[in-house]
């Protein structure tokens, strides 16, 4: 069962405002992220829930159409959640 609140919540949503960081500050993470999600979290030490691997999944497929420019601009604009 995992835990709504407290200090592993807020970790995991910095831990996911970093995956952010990541895409807007580094193009080529993006790339990555874009084309092999799960290799490219296990090679930068990221590890995600199943509902926040659906979640990742399901945010890139929804938005495979833009452009990385575009995907950025999506993402820096998020609140507080990028998902």
């Amino acid at each position: 069962m995992e835990q709504q609140g407290g200090t592993e919540a807020f970790r995991r949503e910095e831990a996911l405002m970093a995956l952010a960081e990541l895409s807007i500050g580094y193009p080529q993470f993006l790339s990555d992220l874009r084309d092999n999600l799960e290799a490219t979290l296990w090679r930068y030490g990221f590890a995600l829930s199943p509902q926040e691997m659906r979640d990742a999944r399901y945010f890139l497929s929804e938005h495979a159409d833009l452009s990385d420019d575009d995907l950025l601009q999506r993402l820096g604009s998020a609140d507080r959640r990028w998902w």
